[in-house]
């Protein structure tokens, strides 16, 4: 909760204003997002916001601008605060700031190829000066550091962004207005949800809630220190009238927290009542239950809880899987479900595969049932296995029986972030979202998409790749994401840098890896291969540049371990990614796939604990430093808010120095395998 401190008072204030200027909802408009939590809440929105919604046009942007943006007869810039425009002063050619206005894409049209309706979309366009429009550019927008250049007044800023996780040039409003468009881009984000995950990918996602994590926090911030406006509420008006569509955001406030807040298990009701609804499973989500051999079950607990429920609720397995999985209880009582009760899902495959079953959690309490997609893999022979037992500092790594192995070698590691230089997206490309190669990509063999299950890389008979474009892949901080899945069996994925093997990756159920790239040259290919029979998902990849990325293995490792199937690995940080293959010493089989595991806990939330080694300095810069931490250790500053602004690892540095652009009071808290303690510390600029 702590994003929203100051929320509550904001809302006071706001709920106050409404006397000035009572917002025209009509009847039932949201009617259909009542009692829907989370991304079930925003997919209703994102509906009532398209169905019914009519393309003003273009040219028709400016009749609508008469009424929404009006102020006292001109209109109403939010990009410059001397000009006096009347509605009739349209750019045309302009030499200075002041000269015309024109329609300002507050998101760029190149990043959706001008298309409709978004080009006319008025609550993504806006009036603006003609000039300053033409500085905006179709740069992001974001938060200056200390050079920048401004429109008269310094009223709108554009430089070198100083806002993390976004990079190169970045235009910033004024702080009157931030808060306007922060509630256009969740306004953005929940109409086109299905859309922008294609869009600029330092500002949107294709997966929940849509906006990237730079982006969005920066937009919360923005949201919560410039309240919902009197503009605001008449321009809801006017548009809709025009548009027949509202900004839910400025109807309704708290939405933001629902959707794209710290409050996502809770369900949208305007009237404030409390209506019953579960808190978890989130509707929508999928559990794993686990990775199994064939004939063997594994089982895997999954938190009932709801709040205000009077009746018993009724749990049920579908699909064409449902009898792979049972439940230890189909039927929860209200008092076990308001309390929160652990369910025991066991998984029993028959069969070598990928098997998945919907359950649903229903009740007369419930406004709509809630499915949870169940999902486990059976393998046949050696695999690395889920690990048991996780706790903030270990968790036990287990896996199969090799035939012929005297014992195991486990390796378990962790990625390192902490280069300075900021990371930059080379390449990245959704084959999920694609109906066909794109430009670009080269093919060789069997290569093709298919659906939703990204590119398929091999057949039956042919061996099958795919290459990127010529990339720029000099430097030594370049690194690789993927995610990838089996065909049927596991099967191995091949990956070269300029015609050299570089890695070989065991895909035996769905994965994700990040790894390191070795230097290329200015004009660098990466390709992906998978051979005959087997085949292969590629499902996403992404390039980047900087950031510092690098594995680094946890102290002792890798490790022989004996004849035995699991060991458990100590010495940990929490709320940390670790991952773990296991290699047979004896024996055919070769390294298993890579397990992921995240230890346990919020370090926000953390005791502290003083005796750590470490101290935590100061100064009148805006320099921090970190002194004589321990291995392994994590760094996390915090804005006096609880913004998280800063994360990063250390190993065995005596000093360590990082910038903070900003003048204020923050939190750093420092967390490692012997505990956490926090600083309060002061940057002045």
């Amino acid at each position: 909760m702590k994003k929203f401190l100051l929320y509550s008072f904001s809302w006071l204030l706001f709920t106050g204003m409404l006397s000035l200027h009572a917002q025209e909802i009509p009847t039932g408009y949201y009617d259909k997002a009542i009692g829907k939590s989370g991304k079930a809440l925003q997919e209703a929105l994102s509906t009532i916001l398209n169905n019914g919604a009519k393309d003003v046009g273009y040219d028709g942007l400016y009749s609508v601008y008469r009424t929404s943006d009006n102020r006292s007869g001109k209109v109403w810039d939010m990009y410059s605060d001397i000009t006096d425009f009347s509605f009739s002063n349209t750019c045309g050619n302009y030499k200075n700031e002041g000269d015309c206005y024109n329609r300002e894409h507050s998101v760029p049209q190149s990043w959706f190829n001008e298309a409709r309706p978004m080009k006319s979309d008025a609550w993504l366009v806006y009036p603006t000066d003609g000039k300053i429009n033409g500085y905006r550019s179709n740069n992001p927008f974001g938060e200056v550091g200390s050079k920048y250049s401004s429109s008269a007044n310094g009223f709108s800023k554009w430089g070198t962004s100083a806002t993390p996780g976004i990079t190169g040039t970045v235009f910033e409003p004024n702080d009157m207005y931030k808060g306007d468009f922060a509630r256009a881009y969740f306004y953005i984000a929940t109409r086109y949800a299905d859309k922008c995950g294609n869009w600029q990918s330092q500002v949107f996602s294709s997966s929940f809630p849509h906006l990237a994590k730079p982006t969005l926090d920066m937009m919360l911030r923005w949201h919560q220190k410039d309240a919902v406006s009197e503009k605001e509420i008449v321009r809801n008006d006017a548009v809709y009238n025009e548009q027949r569509n509202r900004n839910p955001f400025i109807d309704y406030p708290e939405l933001v927290d629902l959707i794209f807040g710290d409050r996502t298990d809770e369900p949208f009701n305007p009237d404030g009542s409390e209506h019953p609804y579960l808190i978890s499973p989130l509707n929508g989500s999928t559990i794993n239950i686990g990775t199994t051999l064939f004939n063997h079950s594994v089982s895997n607990n999954i938190l009932i809880q709801g709040k205000n429920i009077e009746n018993d609720l009724t749990l049920t397995l579908s699909g064409t899987d449902a009898t792979l999985f049972s439940l230890s209880e189909t039927i929860v009582s209200a008092s076990d479900i308001n309390d929160g009760k652990q369910i025991t899902v066991t998984y029993l495959p028959t069969e070598v595969g990928l098997n998945n079953a919907t359950l649903t959690i229903s009740g007369k309490d419930l406004a709509y049932s809630t499915q949870v997609t169940l999902t486990g893999k059976a393998i046949d022979g050696f695999a690395a296995l889920d690990p048991i037992n996780i706790t903030s500092n270990s968790f036990t790594a287990q896996w199969s029986a090799a035939n012929g192995a005297t014992g195991y070698l486990l390796d378990v590691y962790y990625l390192d972030n902490t280069s300075s230089g900021e990371e930059v997206t080379v390449l990245n490309t959704n084959f999920k979202e694609l109906t066909q190669i794109p430009k670009g990509w080269e093919t060789s063999g069997f290569a093709a998409i298919e659906g939703d299950n990204g590119v398929r890389l091999a057949s039956g008979s042919r061996d099958g790749s795919i290459s990127t474009p010529a990339l720029d892949l000099s430097g030594n901080e370049t690194s690789l994401y993927i995610k990838a899945s089996p065909y049927k069996g596991a099967a191995p994925l091949y990956i070269y840098l300029d015609g050299k093997k570089i890695d070989e990756l065991n895909v035996s159920s769905q994965i994700e890896k990040k790894m390191p790239l070795p230097a290329g040259t200015p004009s660098s290919v990466i390709k992906l291969e998978a051979s005959s029979d087997k085949r292969i998902y590629v499902e996403e990849i992404i390039i980047s540049k900087g950031g510092g990325y690098k594995e680094v293995r946890v102290n002792g490792y890798p490790k022989q371990v004996g004849n035995t199937l699991s060991e458990t690995v100590t010495g940990l940080t929490p709320s940390t990614e670790y991952y773990y293959t296991v290699t047979p010493i004896g024996g055919t089989a070769s390294k298993s796939n890579e397990i992921k595991v995240t230890t346990s806990d919020d370090p926000a939330a953390l005791p502290d604990i003083t005796d750590i080694s470490y101290s935590v300095i100061y100064s009148n810069t805006n320099r921090l430093y970190i002194s004589n931490a321990p291995a392994n250790t994590k760094v996390y500053v915090f804005t006096i808010d609880g913004q998280l602004i800063l994360e990063r690892t250390l190993h065995d540095e005596n000093l360590e120095e990082y910038t903070i652009d900003t003048a204020g009071v923050y939190i750093v808290k420092i967390v490692s395998p012997q505990g956490s303690k926090s600083n309060k510390v002061i940057i002045e600029n």
